[in-house]
């Protein structure tokens, strides 16, 4: 099937020079539909397209009869602002057969559409391009500075987490670099070289949801870095506890994740590098063989 990226997706996705964009259309394809039997273009002079690929925002009408696909890693469960939900909900127009959602954690499926949560599609590119996608840079702990904060403060909960990092060591703010603003936020170079310069990095999401898990964990992943997690409580159902320290669990715990920070951690190569080195996908994942039921859904609109 040819798949044509709508306009607003091309725009935001590839065009964009961004951080929120992934600036490439050859990577754009690998960390959506790796091993998903659809070919997608940019633009064609090619009469028959078999479907479009749309964004949340979208609340136009959309062409009947197609694989047309709604392509979202917004957390719907939360913000009210994106048209397409709005008019929709999750589900409610009948011209979108794909739906690839961050804010659902299990496959949604009928004789009508498919939906697949982001995470696993992360998950799957986490998988297979691990090995290949790392800081060009490799630093001794003893010459790493302590945390980088690379999430907006604003709200007592992280407020608590970032006083708290603070009573340890100083903290660096991604802010404070402001050349990474027009690069990716999909593990740019820029983002994993400074990422490997810390110790920690601190992320959270910009809204809690359980299935909504985005690309901020991976790159500290990427980055061969500890992550500090505050997010979706369903966190340590993807990925192993043992490969970051998660506030989740240690919110009302923060002295406990303090000594843990100081004591095995910050100063100890040995114990740092066991995180690093973990399986960092937790082995009772099970991503639902979605890419196998996603192609067999493919083939049964193309039947």
């Amino acid at each position: 099937m040819k798949i044509l990226l709508s306009p607003t997706i091309k725009k935001y996705w590839i065009d964009s020079n961004s951080y929120y964009s992934i600036q490439s259309f050859e990577k754009f394809i690998k960390y959506f539909f790796d091993d998903i039997n659809l070919t997608l273009s940019e633009t064609t002079d090619d009469a028959h397209i078999d479907g479009i690929i749309y964004d949340i925002q979208h609340n136009c009408e959309t062409p009947p009869n197609k694989c047309n696909i709604m392509l979202c890693v917004e957390n719907c469960n939360y913000w009210k602002h994106y048209a397409h939900h709005n008019k929709y909900d999750d589900y409610g127009n009948e011209n979108i057969k794909i739906y690839l959602y961050n804010h659902i954690d299990k496959i949604e499926q009928n004789d009508k559409y498919i939906a697949i949560p982001q995470i696993y599609i992360q998950i799957n590119y986490f998988k297979k391009y691990y090995n290949t996608i790392k800081p060009s840079i490799s630093i001794n702990l003893n010459k790493k500075k302590f945390c980088l904060i690379a999430t907006t403060i604003n709200n007592i909960f992280k407020s608590e987490i970032y006083n708290m990092l603070l009573s340890i060591d100083h903290c660096d703010s991604i802010k404070d670099f402001p050349h990474l603003k027009n690069k990716s936020c999909y593990h740019s170079q820029e983002i994993l070289n400074l990422f490997q310069q810390y110790k920690f990095v601190f992320i959270c999401e910009n809204s809690i949801s359980e299935g909504y898990i985005t690309e901020k964990i991976f790159n500290c992943y990427f980055s061969r870095t500890i992550p500090i997690y505050f997010g979706s409580n369903k966190i340590t159902y993807f990925f192993n506890p043992n490969s970051f320290i998660n506030i989740n669990i240690n919110f009302n715990q923060l002295e406990d994740t303090k000594y843990k920070i100081l004591t095995t951690l910050m100063f100890n190569q040995e114990k740092y590098d066991e995180y690093i080195s973990q399986n960092i996908i937790n082995p009772q994942y099970n991503d639902e063989n979605y890419k196998e039921r996603l192609n067999n859904f493919i083939k049964s609109l193309d039947s």
